[in-house]
């Protein structure tokens, strides 16, 4: 028997804080137009959250349309057991791409993993027929405006969860994409990873080639720091994890052709351990298995205007080590596929700008979404004398490649904030480093970010004078303490940078590596040699590998 419904569950929420309310274009590091977080407060607070819920007589799957439409729970009620590490709260770190990852469940992440929509809520829609149900989750993505959409059913009489997951692209425009669909489980000392014998893949202080099973690389307690494994072409169709010590196990089946990446995470039960566990309560951590139409993470190719994907999957319980061998590729006779699209309209953020384009709202006051056509709407705003649509239009066609047009908008403006931009333009677009100096200058320099991008280009064209006066106006903030420690080193002072670096509490930060370039420039600067990463840096050891960057 299928039943689908709805329902609220509360759990406990850590709220993140903006790192500022400037658009961060033409960072690297972060995905405009979406907002970047800087910290997370200290306690959490009680939250209801929607719960669409789909179960059959086996299994039950528990979907949190806000929180990015994750499986929260994956639970087998044979066993009465959760299968999933279902975090017992939702407590964002930083992590790319918009620096508020949450941990557990299974997520799915389109055009770039980590989705920048994990935390944010996305279209929803459920029904059932006689033996059918589902739970079908999506959005139309405001970056490059591509849509992605998930099902998720079940059958009345099989044990295992079905993903239906579509891909489009109907912009006029290729665009660069990855996906991944990424399931948290526990991490123990007796989680055993399930693969036939193959070559992977290894990710972690450097990338090699190696052959799994290898010598205990199936052990979960074998490994001393995160590490990513990814499967090289031609591997079995199924994968996943048996925990030997609780008596269950999770695997996922796949057309190898179709859905060729495997990927294992693991931060390890040395000292990377932490960084699990500070993304949730209670000393916990987690692993996780991940699929995907790519076969690594190095991969982002580039989507065709036009063009459509669709792929399936399974997701299987299994109560016995044996069962992980047994289970065999079978593709299921599953309902017709309707138009699966949910668009936008969940989104407060991008209902406003479609209705501001059809003519039936005013000008949003939020980020433009770089994935919608706006010039034209934006254009005729400023024709009829509504000065506050130049910023927005020059965000809009920097985005999209053209400096020169939107410099012409923001260059002469007296506010602060267009005064920054203005420079941005200058310096990142058109290549204009001194000529941007005077606009940045004049920006929102309460703002750390304004001042941390000031500074940094008063360092490209040594400028070292003016450093240290504006770095003494201001605000206290860690990006501002890095370029304290950077013009330390410009001055000669490796012992100030290391004291700086050594005695400030640090967030974690994963795949930045500032502070650790900072670090080696000290020690090189006193004549040291290469060195391990200090942990209290609070920055990872990953070799340099992936695409997780909004420029690559």
């Amino acid at each position: 028997m299928i039943r689908v419904r709805e329902t609220q569950r509360m759990i406990p929420f850590y709220r993140p804080k903006p790192l500022t309310d400037l658009p961060l274009i033409y960072h690297r590091d972060h995905l405009f137009p979406y907002t970047s977080f800087d910290e997370t407060e200290p306690g959490a607070v009680a939250r209801n959250w929607r719960v669409v819920v789909l179960e059959n007589d086996g299994l039950r799957i528990e979907v949190v349309p806000e929180l990015g439409g994750r499986v929260y729970s994956f639970f087998d009620k044979r066993l009465d057991r959760e299968i999933l590490f279902s975090n017992p709260v939702v407590k964002p770190v930083r992590i790319l791409p918009i620096w508020a990852f949450i941990s557990g469940g299974i997520e799915f992440n389109f055009p770039i993993a980590h989705s920048p929509t994990s935390m944010a809520e996305v279209g929803c829609v459920f029904g059932q027929t006689d033996d059918y149900g589902f739970i079908r989750v999506g959005e139309r993505e405001a970056r490059t405006g591509m849509e992605w959409a998930v099902e998720l059913g079940l059958f009345a009489n099989r044990p295992g969860l079905i993903q239906r997951s579509y891909f489009r692209n109907r912009t006029e425009a290729d665009h660069p994409w990855m996906s991944w669909t990424i399931c948290a489980v526990r991490s123990t000392l007796e989680t055993e990873f399930i693969h036939p014998p193959h070559r992977v893949l290894a990710h972690n202080d450097r990338v090699i080639e190696l052959d799994w099973p290898g010598n205990g690389l199936n052990w979960d307690r074998n490994y001393r720091q995160m590490t990513a494994l990814f499967w090289k072409p031609g591997s079995a169709p199924g994968f996943g994890v048996f925990h030997h010590d609780l008596g269950f196990g999770l695997m996922h089946l796949a057309d190898p052709d179709r859905l060729p990446g495997k990927k294992i995470w693991t931060y390890g039960h040395g000292r990377h351990r932490a960084w699990g566990q500070d993304t949730t309560e209670g000393g916990l951590s987690y692993a996780e298995i991940e699929s995907g139409p790519l076969l690594d993470q190095s991969e982002k190719p580039r989507f065709p205007s036009g063009a459509t994907r669709h792929f399936e999957e399974y997701w299987i319980p299994v109560h016995s080590r044996v069962e992980c061998d047994c289970l065999e590729w079978a593709p299921l006779s599953l309902p017709p596929r309707h138009d699966p699209w949910l668009g936008c309209q969940h989104s407060q953020w991008q209902r406003e700008w479609e209705n501001f384009r059809a003519g039936t709202g005013s000008l949003p006051a939020s980020t433009v979404p770089t994935g919608l056509d706006l010039e034209s709407v934006l254009r005729r705003e400023l024709d009829r004398g509504h000065s506050n649509a130049a910023e927005p239009l020059a965000l809009w066609l920097a985005f999209h490649g053209r400096p020169g047009d939107a410099l012409s908008f923001v260059r002469h403006s007296d506010i602060p904030s267009m005064k920054r931009l203005a420079g941005l333009i200058l310096w990142k677009g058109l290549q204009d480093l001194e000529g941007a100096i005077p606009l940045l200058e004049h920006g929102p320099l309460h703002d750390p970010v304004a001042v941390a991008e000031l500074d940094e280009l008063y360092a490209l064209l040594g400028q070292t004078g003016k450093r240290g006066p504006l770095l003494d106006r201001a605000p206290g903030h860690r990006l501002i303490l890095e370029r304290r420690i950077d013009l330390a080193l410009a001055c000669g002072e490796p012992d100030k940078a290391i004291q700086w670096l050594s005695t400030h509490d640090w967030p974690r930060e994963h795949q930045r590596y500032v502070r650790t370039g900072l670090w080696r420039r000290a020690i090189a600067d006193k004549g040291g040699g290469a060195v391990e990463v200090p942990d209290f840096l609070k920055e990872d050891n990953l070799a340099p590998f992936g695409a997780y960057w909004s420029d690559s």
